[in-house]
């Protein structure tokens, strides 16, 4: 085997990995999360783990590193479109339903609320969700797009609130409305606070 296909079958056990781990801590949490559980399920030794992420602080960081990049590939991509009210209920939509199938995402939640345990920096999803859904807020009423005396950062932050409790609700009960439902219907009650209905896609 030559050292470019060494190179991409190391890529793909380090993938497959992560993945594994996800599982792991998203079950368990970082404390009670064994590396010996994630090497079974790929079919692989313990040393195939520690060849490859030494400590379980380095594979929580880069189960970590694979929902940022994630996050940011979901966030440029609305950007592009232009994020705009309309565009924040589309990537609620998209977001919501990746939490309800995603191990990664379920994992990095797990994972942040275990942060006083994990020695390096793990994202926290919630801090993003308030940052995008204030950025959008503020762009939205430079734009002239909101009623006048609105609290943004209020705002921001219960729906922020409500986003991360809807996920939560979601993932406990065996619900019967889709993803895009939900954050349909969560956003329309706060229209009339908002004095918009952006047109659906």
């Amino acid at each position: 085997m030559d050292r470019a296909a060494q190179r991409e079958q190391g890529e793909q056990t380090r993938r497959a990995l992560v993945q594994a781990a996800a599982v792991e801590f998203a079950a368990h949490g970082y404390t009670a999360a064994v590396l010996e559980h994630v090497s079974d399920r790929l079919g692989l030794t313990k040393g195939a783990v520690y060849f490859h992420f030494p400590t379980k602080a380095e594979l929580a960081r880069a189960v970590g590193e694979t929902w940022t990049a994630m996050w940011a590939e979901e966030v440029a991509r609305s950007t592009e479109r232009g994020f705009d009210l309309q565009e924040l209920e589309s990537f609620m939509v998209r977001m919501t339903e990746r939490a309800q199938h995603d191990d990664v995402w379920a994992a990095t939640i797990r994972l942040a609320h275990d942060r006083e345990h994990i020695p390096d920096e793990i994202p926290r999803p919630s801090e993003a969700w308030l940052t995008v859904i204030g950025v959008t807020l503020q762009a939205s009423e430079t734009r002239g797009e909101l009623r006048q005396g609105v609290d943004l950062e209020a705002i921001a932050w219960q729906l922020t609130a409500h986003v991360i409790g809807m996920h939560s609700v979601m993932s406990a009960l065996d619900d019967k409305q889709s993803p895009a439902d939900r954050v349909r219907q969560l956003l329309d009650s706060y229209r009339s606070v908002l004095a918009t209905t952006p047109t659906r896609r």
